[in-house]
């Protein structure tokens, strides 16, 4: 009896060299710019170091300080309130707008064009408009709601406020991001679907759930983990808006790092923090991939 034998691909050598040279520029980029400064953070993370006399090595104690820091925990707790409310609400918003943009209406591309704008603007920019626009006493906003009767809101002076008000800013920049993935997915909806759906009898609603929601879910999906992430970094708002105020009510993770590392000098204390928010963010994520089997569409 004779085996039979399979020829196993011949691997092209030259081409093979050629592949290593031109990825050797992009990997060598990550290493001195990523890596080396994640495992170097790392260490430091140890230390007691404040950029000036030499890092003195503590052990575990930066991590532990975190969890018995009163501010730290009021900071963690921020940044969790912050992502999941501000996450949700931009989902949706998103999809709704995603929605209402795939259909066939007059000015369709400028209104794209107009939602996708606040995405590339200036985060400086933004936050200089909308300190202007949650002004106490001749802000937009408070002038809008004058037109109901509602007394003028100190949106950043009043810690019951002022982190709404960036958690509506937020919102705001990432509509244009998620709806440009929404619309990119709904147009992808087969038509002789909705077609098939609506000679079975079923409605905007009963199609939007059953049908639409489950073909888009790999774009839900994806924006969903990338809404997570960048809330959860989420500093550039808060630094430029509140500076964390009033009474710390918007200190977010991403702030307090930068406050401990490079205000205080607190370099261990803020790297200690920052693979805090690391392994967080990393256990959501891998949570998140598990249950994607559960409802994302193709991945059963």
């Amino acid at each position: 009896m004779i085996a039979a034998t399979r020829n196993k691909p011949r691997v092209n050598w030259r081409e093979a060299i050629w592949g290593y040279i031109l990825i050797a520029p992009g990997f060598l980029f990550v290493f001195a710019f990523v890596l080396i400064p994640v495992i170097s953070a790392f260490g430091i993370s140890f230390t007691n170091w404040n950029l000036i006399n030499a890092p003195k090595f503590v052990g575990i104690s930066n991590y532990v300080k975190i969890f018995t820091d009163a501010v730290a925990v009021k900071t963690l707790l921020n940044t969790f309130y912050f992502t999941f409310v501000s996450v949700p609400v931009s989902l949706a918003l998103s999809l709704v707008l995603a929605v209402l943009l795939n259909q066939k209406i007059r000015g369709l591309t400028f209104f794209r064009t107009a939602y996708y704008i606040p995405v590339i603007s200036s985060t400086v920019a933004v936050a200089m408009v909308f300190l202007w626009i949650f002004d106490s006493n001749y802000g937009l906003m408070n002038q809008f709601l004058g037109l109901f009767g509602i007394s003028p809101i100190k949106w950043l002076t009043d810690p019951h406020y002022a982190m709404l008000a960036v958690i509506i800013v937020t919102v705001w920049r990432s509509l244009g991001f998620n709806m440009i993935i929404y619309l990119a997915a709904l147009q992808d909806v087969p038509k002789d679907l909705h077609d098939a759906a609506a000679i079975d009898g079923a409605g905007e609603v009963q199609k939007f759930f059953n049908i639409i929601i489950p073909l888009i879910s790999p774009a839900i999906f994806f924006t969903l983990i990338t809404s997570l992430i960048s809330s959860f970094q989420s500093f550039d708002l808060v630094y430029n808006m509140t500076n964390g105020g009033p009474a710390r009510a918007t200190y977010l993770v991403g702030y307090y790092i930068w406050e401990q590392a490079f205000k205080y000098l607190h370099m261990g204390y803020g790297a200690a923090i920052s693979f805090v928010l690391f392994f967080a963010i990393l256990i959501l994520t891998i949570v998140q991939w598990v249950l994607r089997r559960r409802w994302v569409y193709g991945e059963e």
